[in-house]
């Protein structure tokens, strides 16, 4: 059943949806994808169905799978998400980060939404740089709460 969504709403789902299929479509040209197709048409149903919430879910599993690539495509990815759909993936680490300095600080986690947004995050870090001191701090904080 198709959910009425308020317009800016509605443009988020437009705009998630846009990243999504170019993620999707840059991760299958650079490595084997065998469920992409099958992904892909989660994504539509999600969308079509004007989903938004099962769209984010899927975007946070999809949006994991980049870490799988190489750095050089990594790259790649963020620099056509920035061309086409003007996404900045450095302005969304940013504020990712500055989210984990709060609980870091305030030394404990505050939700169960917290905690699976600093273990993304972590791993994301782990990524780029296996030593990277943030994903130490947010590891120790995780193993502490």
């Amino acid at each position: 059943m198709k959910r009425r969504l308020n317009a800016s709403d509605e443009a988020a789902l437009r705009r998630l949806r846009d990243r999504l299929a170019l993620t999707l479509d840059f991760i299958e040209s650079v490595q084997e994808f065998p469920s992409g197709a099958a992904v892909r048409k989660l994504v539509q149903e999600s969308a079509d169905q004007s989903d938004l919430r099962g769209l984010r879910l899927l975007a946070r599993e999809i949006e994991m799978s980049p870490i799988g690539l190489a750095p050089h495509e990594r790259d790649g990815l963020e620099a056509l998400l920035q061309e086409r759909l003007g996404v900045d993936i450095e302005a969304e680490r940013e504020a990712i980060s500055a989210n984990a300095s709060v609980a870091i600080r305030r030394g404990t986690i505050a939700s169960e939404k917290e905690r699976r947004r600093l273990e993304d995050y972590a791993e994301q870090l782990e990524a780029r740089d296996p030593t990277s001191p943030e994903a130490a701090a947010i590891r120790g904080l995780l193993r502490k709460s």
